[in-house]
């Protein structure tokens, strides 16, 4: 593990085991059944982001084997979600998705522990707190047809944190931290594409999760597309060496 990536891992560590005290000092007046199903997908979560943060720092076959288990259950998730589509339709977006992911396992061995640990945190961040922010402040729907969820408000609020968290990064490693603006900018406008694509497929499969392979979280589809998305642009622009992030 890079020893300057570290504070970052243990940054994450200790940022989840303070949330995790939060989340049960805030959930003691909720019915115990609701509180164990918010428990167990509070920690669940900690847990992929954690495992998956770890296995970024170590980068190489490592995080390109992680790449490589994701895809096998998104290709699942995918000919389950596509299975009453045309034929044509179905051939398309499969294509597409061997060819996503296969970029998406390239990353291992293309970018550095660092750069890896950069985009996946920072989509993990952008995810969470357009989320948090949404259900606070959302008033002003995205794409309503899409994802009803998804507000302007949620957006601009992912952004401000994805920002601060892409500063946070770069003054760890010791690099200028105003370079760090335009890049986590584009890591989150990456993720929110991935995110509104993986809807957009299930809004026309007309189901609500991708699968149940993780509880209390839907498929690897619902919690990893906006990765996916985001790493295989990012593997896609360096190969056809129009931008290529190196630290």
């Amino acid at each position: 593990m890079d020893k300057e990536v570290f504070p970052v891992f243990l940054f994450i560590l200790v940022g989840f085991s303070l949330g995790g005290l939060w989340f049960f000092i805030s959930g003691r007046k909720k019915n115990p059944e609701e509180r164990k199903k918010r428990t167990a997908k509070y920690w669940s979560y900690a847990g992929i982001v954690v495992g998956a943060t770890f296995l970024s720092t170590l980068g190489g076959i490592y995080w390109s084997l992680f790449c490589f288990l994701v895809s096998i259950g998104a290709i699942y998730e995918l000919k389950r979600t596509v299975r009453d589509f045309s034929v044509g339709l179905q051939i398309a977006i499969i294509l597409f998705g061997i060819l996503t992911l296969g970029l998406f396992c390239k990353s291992g061995f293309l970018f550095s522990n660092r750069v890896l640990v950069l985009i996946y945190l920072s989509v993990a961040v952008f995810d969470a707190f357009s989320q948090l922010t949404g259900q606070s402040l959302g008033k002003t729907k995205m794409a309503p047809q899409i994802s009803p969820n998804k507000t302007w408000e949620g957006f601009a609020g992912g952004i401000l944190f994805t920002a601060l968290f892409g500063i946070f990064f770069f003054w760890v490693i010791g690099k200028n931290v105003i370079e760090s603006l335009p890049l986590t900018f584009g890591i989150a406008i990456l993720g929110l594409s991935g995110d509104l694509s993986a809807s957009w497929l299930k809004r026309k499969a007309k189901i609500k999760d991708y699968s149940n392979l993780l509880p209390g979280h839907g498929g690897i589809l619902d919690r990893f597309d906006s990765l996916i998305f985001t790493l295989a642009s990012f593997v896609l622009l360096s190969e056809l060496k129009v931008y290529s992030i190196r630290f």
